[in-house]
């Protein structure tokens, strides 16, 4: 009867070890995986069954894992596009209900919430392309909606704020769920930002531009137009203004009548305002009193010099104010006049170059002092040389001075002659070829149809392409300072649907 009993506990253990030895090599057969940043790799290697399970009930079957940006996703169909961080190579996953998302703090998102452009971690599936895990990178940088930064397209550079960061040769653009171009991104656009170190691999654009034209805009030309404080404008013929996404209100004045309008602008899209059903209103100017630091202070309003030692009347609107005294940096902005009366209090700073020079005066002096001790002659004497050398330095910065208002008065010439072509002596040329047979503005300001040129000066341009029953775009060119032709060519325009 012993004997019998232990045969049948030998063969119930002989069973049960079969039985463990045959799952766990299936469960090594099914949930074996490999955590590795090169999912192009085939091999994989096996790992205790204990872990893959544990993954398993985690985040799904996976055998790879990926730093990637996201690209597009279709959220009809489950599937979402990435871009390798390392090697840009792209590829598409499929997601399900099992597929776990999360942000860089591990609160779960839902796929409608993951933002194209960021920068994640990945785990997929590669025999069925199925994406089990992803999560928001958390070593990567991110800004969200930011508006205070900088581009340089010819050195490649993202400015947030006091950091510059290196823009990835193969940066993914998203705008409005489709991917884009840089150049396709304007300085008023609100973006999140994505990158690694100091290199950007993604942008969203938040909040992008739509467009502004002017009709009827003849009695406003040579006034000012101001689209939420956020573009302020001298009227020209023919506009097409490039303006933020968004409601804003809208201002145009003129000889001291302005006209208001609140707008709404949806991306890329354009709005027009008939000027010539605005009522316009009668002139009206406004009393506007100076307090200046120093009282030597001079004063132009939109390029005019103006006596501020009385009260000035100024016409309703909006107008561009310069105060400039010697010895000190130059104040240039926008004031508005709206009421009867107003008060304006402007201190100037001493310029760097200014207290510099009265520091290595003083000291000279200090010196001069301590050093002679002459007679009353000698003393007149030196009197009498230190004030033809006061007197002598004094004419040379005033002629410095006058100089130097001679310039800020040309800039600001050529700033408004901006607003209609970029005017320059030079012989090189910025070449917009195509598309064919479109109007083309340059920062605004209508130049012509396409192909067409304008003078080459070096600095940051935006250009748009319009045509009737087309969805308008707009680029920011940055031109360099080469003594060499440039020539741009675009995509196609959209044609709009009926």
């Amino acid at each position: 009867m012993i004997k019998e009993k232990k045969i049948w506990i030998t063969a119930v253990t002989l069973l049960t070890a079969i039985f463990l030895l045959t799952g766990c090599a299936q469960g090594a057969k099914h949930f074996t995986a490999i955590l590795t940043n090169q999912p192009e790799q085939n091999e994989i290697e096996e790992i205790e069954p204990e872990i893959a399970i544990n993954d398993m009930n985690r985040s799904g079957i996976y055998d790879s894992e990926d730093a990637a940006v996201v690209v597009r996703k279709d959220l009809e169909a489950g599937t979402i596009q990435f871009q390798n961080i390392a090697s840009s190579r792209r590829y598409t996953l499929s997601y399900d209900g099992t597929t776990t998302v999360y942000d860089k703090n591990d609160q779960a998102l839902s796929m409608k919430q993951l933002k194209e452009g960021s920068v994640v971690t990945v785990r997929f599936y590669k025999p069925r392309k199925a994406l089990a895990y992803i999560k928001e990178n958390p070593d990567c940088v991110s800004y969200k909606e930011v508006q205070n930064y900088s581009m340089d397209l010819r050195k490649g550079t993202l400015t947030i704020g006091e950091k510059a960061y290196n823009i990835s040769a193969h940066v993914v653009v998203v705008s409005d769920g489709k991917e884009t171009d840089m150049m396709e991104v304007n300085a008023m656009d609100v973006l999140s930002v994505w990158g690694y170190k100091d290199r950007i691999y993604g942008i969203y654009v938040e909040k992008g531009h739509g467009y502004l034209r002017l009709q009827n805009e003849d009695y406003f030309v040579n006034g000012w137009i101001d689209i939420g404080d956020r573009v302020i404008r001298k009227v020209s013929e023919d506009m097409l203004l490039v303006v933020p996404e968004g409601t804003h209100k809208v201002t145009v004045s003129h000889k001291g009548s302005s006209a208001t309008q609140e707008i709404t602008f949806a991306r890329n899209e354009e709005m027009a305002w008939d000027l010539g059903e605005v009522e316009i209103t009668v002139v009206q100017k406004g009393t506007v009193i100076f307090t200046l630091t120093p009282m030597t202070a001079k004063v132009s309003i939109d390029g005019k010099e103006v006596d501020v030692s009385k009260p000035v009347e100024i016409e309703y609107g909006l107008h561009r104010m310069r105060i400039t005294a010697e010895g000190y940096d130059a104040v240039a902005q926008y004031i508005r006049v709206a009421e009867p009366s107003a008060n304006i209090a402007v201190e100037l700073e001493k310029s760097e170059e200014e207290t510099q020079e009265a520091s290595s005066e003083k000291k000279d002096t200090t010196e001069k002092d301590t050093a002679e001790k002459d007679t009353d002659q000698e003393d007149d004497t030196d009197d009498d040389k230190e004030e033809g050398t006061t007197s002598k330095k004094y004419q040379s910065k005033l002629s410095d001075a006058e100089e130097e208002d001679t310039k800020d008065e040309s800039s600001e010439e050529d700033e408004d002659s901006k607003d209609t072509v970029v005017s320059s002596k030079s012989k090189y040329k910025v070449y917009i070829d195509a598309p064919d047979g479109v109007e083309a503005y340059l920062d605004g300001s209508y130049i012509g149809i396409t192909p067409i040129s304008f003078n080459k000066v070096s600095g940051s341009y935006v250009v748009t392409l319009r045509k009737t029953g087309y969805q308008p775009r707009s680029y920011t060119l940055q031109i360099d300072d080469e003594e060499k032709d440039v020539n741009y060519s675009f995509t196609d325009l959209v044609k709009l649907e009926d």
